[in-house]
């Protein structure tokens, strides 16, 4: 990991100069984040510390939803290939988790061998216990796709009467603790399985405050008629609307996911663009993860300074010798009484405060009075990261992103195809046909109807009859002026043929989906 580079802290107010994201967000952590966090018992509250790699990891997608929806066939669909151990079928095939990383040759790596490999970022996972550890392993395979990403595959999330065979280890916890880390949470349903368990709704409440990761798949979506996929569509919003308690619409990408023939292809291009639109996101993932990694820490960070403020206000408030578990209890009872306190004293956000339910459950097992007191030297230090260095690492991310190398996706790649291409830079479905269009038109297959408009002794039509045939083709006036600003080369405000051939031919252009080029291509200009 590179390290800051030092610098003359009298000239530049106690900051440092840093050499990458990665680095500087490594360096921040140790240096302003974990004192608070030990001091102030964040991991006994909340989640592990943070190691080393982090931060230097790939960006990891996980994959959930209940058993049989097709998570692993997703996977294999990416991979091109059955990753070590990969086992399919229609019932619960899957029965652990599954990190699927780059490898030189193919290797399973088990649970317990996996947390003891500092290079990796699954340390941490050695507190969920033996009995998650024997439902944990690493395949490793050499695949172009996991040069950029790690997949996370995952147990089917059980149904009916399968939900009250306890699994031997926290779930629900292990599901969270991936969903703090990973950059994007990828939830599958089955166009025949919209009910939404027990089990899964606890799993979507545990990824709570990882929305904007959440990425929803309708999948085997050919396997129902356009009608039928209309109604499955609204019944799984329907669904979702109860479970994931927030006022904007989740995105769902509705196709299906495999290499097999599409059983209806009534749908297929709203299956190419749905597919495009998440292979996009997934090939952009390593240009992101900076962002990603940035912005987690922030989220961290505020947490731990509220954190500090709430067990240093519960320390204050507890009697010197007589009545402290009274008070206590009583502190516990009031936990909204005192963030509303600590809200209004040091004019904190209410949504940076946790749960709190959780923890007064967490609460009840503490003695107050050993906990420390506020430091204050350490408070500022925090609010320097997050007011000076912060912004200074923001300001480094687009050069980062630019210069990272996407991830190659053989489903989409850079170079677009009339059946995929990678929607960046307003690239789209159509694009890949645009370059056919930007030639110069036959002037022979528009001579006819230029002479029908009765052009003028110079050979040109006014704008006024050119009008007319322009609004034929019903476009709105803002496209058909930025048209006529294109053809009308010589800008006399009239249209010779050439000039006319070059309007009509944008038209025709713009009808067929193609975005209009912002000037006129010079092997265009008559």
């Amino acid at each position: 990991m590179l390290k800051w580079l030092s610098g003359d802290t009298k000239r530049v107010g106690g900051t440092k100069a840093f050499v990458d994201v990665a680095g500087g967000l490594q360096e921040l952590y140790r240096e302003r984040l974990l004192p608070l966090e030990k001091e102030h018992l964040f991991h006994h509250f909340f989640s592990p510390e943070l190691t080393d790699a982090d931060f230097s990891a790939r960006p990891m997608v996980l994959l959930t939803g209940q058993y049989s929806t097709g998570k692993s066939t997703f996977i294999r669909h990416l991979l091109g290939r059955d990753y070590p151990g990969l086992r399919i079928g229609p019932e619960p095939t899957t029965d652990k988790f599954v990190a699927v990383v780059k490898g030189e040759q193919d290797q399973i790596i088990p649970g317990n061998a996996l947390v003891v490999d500092k290079s990796m970022p699954f340390t941490q996972l050695s507190h969920f216990g033996n009995n998650f550890l024997t439902r944990f392993e690493c395949a490793k395979l050499d695949c172009p796709v996991l040069d950029g990403i790690t997949l996370i595959d995952s147990p089917g999330v059980l149904a009916g009467e399968k939900q009250r065979i306890k699994r031997g280890y926290e779930f629900e916890e292990v599901i969270r603790w991936f969903a703090d880390r990973v950059d994007m949470i990828v939830m599958l349903f089955d166009v025949s399985k919209l009910d939404i368990s027990d089990e899964f709704r606890r799993v979507i409440m545990a990824v709570r405050g990882n929305d904007q990761k959440i990425h929803i798949i309708l999948n085997k979506a050919d396997q129902v008629t356009t009608p039928q996929l209309m109604r499955v569509y609204g019944a799984l919003m329907w669904a979702l609307g109860k479970v994931i308690d927030t006022p904007e619409v989740s995105r769902v990408y509705i196709g299906s996911f495999w290499d097999e023939p599409l059983y209806n292809d009534e749908q297929r291009r709203l299956f190419e663009s749905e597919e495009n639109d998440l292979y996009t996101n997934l090939a952009q993932l390593p240009r992101t993860a900076a962002v990603r990694k940035l912005n987690d820490l922030i989220k961290r960070a505020r947490l731990v300074k509220v954190l500090a403020y709430i067990l240093s206000y519960l320390k204050t408030k507890m009697p010197a010798f007589m009545g402290k578990t009274k008070e206590q209890q009583k502190l516990i009872a009031n936990l909204e009484g005192v963030y509303q306190d600590i809200i209004k004293e040091k004019n904190l956000a209410s949504g940076d405060f946790p749960d709190p339910a959780k923890m007064k459950g967490k609460l009840e097992k503490m003695d107050f009075t050993k906990f420390a007191k506020l430091d204050k030297k350490k408070t500022d230090a925090l609010e320097t990261m997050l007011q000076s260095d912060v912004p200074r690492l923001l300001q480094m991310i687009p050069e980062e992103a630019a210069a990272a190398e996407e991830t190659d996706m053989m489903q989409i790649g850079s170079q677009a195809s009339p059946f995929a291409v990678m929607k960046v830079g307003g690239a789209n479905e159509n694009t890949v046909y645009q370059n056919s269009w930007l030639v110069p038109p036959n002037l022979g297959d528009f001579a006819d109807e230029f002479s029908a408009l009765g052009p003028n002794t110079h050979g040109k039509i006014s704008g006024q009859q050119a009008k007319s045939k322009l609004m034929q083709s019903k476009l709105p006036s803002t496209v058909l002026h930025k048209i006529w600003t294109l053809a009308d080369v010589d800008k006399d405000g009239a249209l010779s043929l050439a000039e006319y051939a070059l309007a009509m031919h944008f038209v025709k252009m713009r009808l067929d989906g193609q975005d209009l080029p912002a000037t006129l291509p010079e092997n265009m200009i008559p």
